[in-house]
């Protein structure tokens, strides 16, 4: 996904305020990321998968206290609980799972800043929701970024979701079916579904 590179070169361009980094995503098979950054391929509309990252770009910018550290991640894993695409507590979506195991893409965008308590969370995806009231239109946002995103993952048949604990950041993961989505899951996905 080379949407990724060109989206965090486009943040660095807006000034150093919230330093921007890309790397590996990182999987349950390499949970620290060590492994090279990897080309994730998936199908879809360029123009409208970079208005995706954009928003979640600009939100953590918006979001976060200056100085506030953005890790952009890229890679492909099969949807599990750890790797995204599918529920579990804690995570946050408007859109339905994808079946366990299913090759994915996907591009986190990871902050340090503050996080979301659980019932901002909840509806951050719901057109109009402004988790701080103090903002207004006249300030920036209309409520309606998350939740565009949201819609254009899901008509990819993918979907938006929020990883988020109150103190410890946020995490947006855009999840989309792996270009030649044709591929069988592996066989350890296979085995663990057993």
């Amino acid at each position: 996904m080379s949407l990724a590179a060109d989206a965090v070169t486009a943040t660095a361009a807006h000034g150093a305020s919230h330093p921007v980094d890309l790397g590996p995503l990182h999987t349950p098979a390499d949970p620290t990321g060590a492994e090279q950054l990897d080309v994730a391929e998936t199908v879809g509309d360029p123009h409208r998968l970079r208005q995706i990252l954009e928003n979640l770009l600009s939100n953590a910018r918006i979001h976060t206290p200056t100085g506030t550290r953005v890790h952009v991640r890229v890679g492909t894993t099969e949807a599990g609980p750890g790797a995204g695409g599918t529920d579990r507590p804690g995570r946050f979506t408007a859109s339905p799972a994808l079946p366990e195991c299913t090759p994915i893409s996907v591009i986190e965008v990871a902050d340090q800043g503050p996080g979301l308590e659980p019932v901002d969370a909840e509806l951050v995806f719901e057109r109009f929701y402004r988790a701080d009231p103090a903002r207004s239109r006249l300030h920036g946002g209309s409520g309606l970024g998350l939740a565009i995103a949201a819609t254009i993952a899901e008509g990819h048949g993918g979907r938006l979701e929020l990883d988020t604990t109150p103190g410890h950041g946020c995490t947006f993961r855009l999840v989309l079916p792996a270009a030649g989505s044709g591929q069988e899951p592996s066989d350890v996905c296979l085995r663990r579904r057993r």
